[in-house]
């Protein structure tokens, strides 16, 4: 068994964004971290196909729900697709394929080169990423983003609450995070042991870095070893335009983070504003030509 691997849930619709994410690993892993990518059986041969087998490891959703012989496949298989994802990633320790992984989505992309160093301390330990999320919550303040500040903190109370914790809300992401066995082996035993499981859990409540985070905390199964962030991520397009109208570039994110996130949701908004700037553009050169 490994000592760390990389794990990637996607699915067709990410298809392109995981080529780039794979790419970026290839070119900047320097300890040969073996890269896992699961997808829906369905789905698997377009990314072979399109993605190749050199240098990736395929894995199918439905065999590491399979690995939890507790899990119904059927009530899985009826789950919307960001509620089943979660529970994808939360399972992959069972295949008993490392200790640890660092869990990256899709939209994300490595820009400088990384070692097992920046995940695991000297003993082996893994980073946890913890922090309070305070300059998210300036920015979403800023621009009047309320409903996400109030999901954060309505996530959050939700989360203490769930492990009887006191104290500070803390995030636990954003993705890529570093993920123990051990951490999710003792939520696993004390959701059974309440006649429970993670799928019923994250369908209650849909967070699946915070249950690492808060089982953590609550059960210590390891050694708490916080970290900020190991990736910038834009989460909105508004933060992205803020950052490139104050000139910072990739290279100079590289500084402080081994990646980037540039969120698949605002994708969708970004092209709009392409397609109407270019419409613009379209009519001044008509209005000239005339």
């Amino acid at each position: 068994m490994s000592d760390i691997v990389i794990l990637c849930k996607s699915y067709h619709r990410d298809l392109e964004r995981a080529v780039i994410m794979a790419d970026s690993v290839r070119r900047h892993n320097k300890d040969g971290l073996a890269l896992y990518i699961a997808v829906p059986q369905e789905d698997l041969a377009l990314f072979q196909n399109r993605m190749g087998l050199e240098g990736i490891n395929w894995l199918c959703d439905e065999d590491i729900i399979r690995a939890n012989p507790a899990l119904d496949m059927a009530a899985y298989s009826a789950l919307p697709g960001h509620i089943s994802q979660q529970i994808v990633k939360a399972e992959f320790w069972r295949m008993n394929l490392a200790s640890n992984c660092v869990c990256i989505d899709s939209d994300s992309r490595f820009i400088r080169d990384f070692h097992i160093g920046d995940f695991l301390a000297p003993d082996g330990t893994p980073y946890t990423i913890l922090h309070e999320s305070k300059p998210f919550m300036e920015f979403c303040l800023t621009h009047g983003i309320r409903e996400t500040e109030r999901h954060y903190e309505t996530m959050c109370e939700d989360m203490r609450l769930l492990f009887g914790r006191n104290g500070p809300s803390y995030a636990f992401n954003p993705f890529p995070v570093i993920w123990s066995n051990k951490v999710w082996q003792a939520l696993a035993a004390q959701l059974e042991a309440e006649g429970s499981n993670i799928m019923q859990a994250i369908v209650a409540h849909p967070y699946e870095s915070s249950w690492y985070g808060e089982a953590l905390l609550k059960y210590r199964s390891i050694p708490l070893l916080p970290k900020e962030p190991i990736f910038k991520a834009y989460l909105y397009f508004e933060e992205y335009e803020r950052d490139k109208r104050d000139g910072m570039t990739e290279e100079m994110l590289a500084r402080f983070y081994l990646g980037v996130v540039y969120q698949s949701n605002w994708y969708p908004h970004r092209l709009k504003l392409l397609k109407r700037l270019a419409y613009k553009l379209k009519r001044r050169l008509q209005r000239y030509r005339n």
